[in-house]
């Protein structure tokens, strides 16, 4: 019993047996050339996306706005199934109900291997995700209750490239505050650093920022950390308050939500930042330009993981 494969996932493509998939490809390849006017989108790189069902069809979809990155893209449910369901459209293929056990053969076998593969992670057992650290060139974390997952991940540090698509939805919060401590009065304060609070609507996000500061700042033993999670709101984090030698430093959201304003007590040197666009297909866009270690996140994440919020 090969299961069913996810409804809404790749409407215009072809139900396959898994053997088949390259075939398949080849032959939607060929069509293709016939029909397309100008040349072939030369391909970058192979996405592996592996999800719950319900994950799966909004990767596929922010893939596809992603357009001319140049990538095959593998979509895989976890299942029991040792042969599953596939299904093939251009560029794309997705396996429904896959036993996590053949989840890296799987991967091995339909990767593009002369390309840089990247593997999103969107849910599964964390055995598998562990498994995959060296058929890919990088690994991106997006899981709502990431605490096990970050647990493995600190672990596969040196076996191959990691990030989580918080640390991208954090981007522009982490620029802020460090333009922030170009100042001289703010950074002649960081050693005296008293307090930090973070009001967030997301908790791993709240974690993985406070983490990024107390890997990146002198924390002092008397500094304390107060974590707040507000509910109802959409943004990662709401507010960030610090305390640095008696000047408070502040980002907060402005109320129309489009943007947070920077400011310190020190002086003339508030900046409004717009949130920029959060979406999924953005996001991930932005993370399939990077190919190096992020160092600055991976001692973001040991330290998150001693984190509670």
């Amino acid at each position: 019993m090969r299961g069913k494969m996810i409804d809404g996932l790749l409407p215009s493509g072809h139900d396959v047996p898994f053997a088949e998939i390259e075939s398949a490809f080849a032959r939607l390849a060929h069509d293709g050339r016939r029909h397309r006017r100008g040349p072939a989108r030369a391909l970058v790189a192979t996405v592996i996306v592996v999800g719950p069902p319900e994950r799966l069809v909004p990767a596929a979809e922010a893939l596809e706005h992603v357009g001319d990155a140049g990538v095959r893209a593998i979509l895989i449910s976890e299942g029991t199934q040792a042969e599953p369901l596939a299904r093939v459209a251009e560029g794309v293929v997705a396996v429904s109900g896959l036993a996590p056990g053949y989840l890296k053969n799987a991967v091995a076998a339909l990767r593009l291997s002369s390309l840089p593969a990247v593997v999103w992670w969107r849910g599964g057992s964390t055995g598998a995700f562990a498994d995959l650290a060296d058929l890919a060139d990088r690994l991106i974390m997006d899981i709502d209750q990431p605490d096990e997952l970050w647990g493995a991940a600190v672990g596969l540090l040196d076996r191959t490239a990691l990030t989580d698509l918080r640390w991208a939805m954090l981007t522009r919060w982490r620029s802020a505050l460090a333009h922030l401590f170009d100042l001289p009065s703010v950074r002649s304060g960081a050693g005296a650093l008293g307090m930090v609070r973070i009001d967030a609507g997301d908790a791993p996000s709240a974690r993985l920022f406070a983490g990024w500061l107390k890997s990146s700042l002198s924390w002092p033993a008397g500094a304390t950390l107060d974590i707040h999670i507000t509910a109802g709101h959409g943004a990662p984090l709401e507010c960030v308050l610090l305390d640095c030698g008696g000047v408070a430093v502040t980002l907060k959201m402005r109320e129309g939500r489009g943007c947070f304003e920077a400011t310190s007590s020190a002086g003339a040197s508030e900046r409004v930042v717009p949130t920029g666009d959060a979406s999924l297909a953005t996001l991930i866009g932005e993370e399939l330009g990077v190919r190096t270690r992020d160092l600055a996140f991976e001692r973001a994440l040991v330290a998150a993981r001693e984190i509670r919020a």
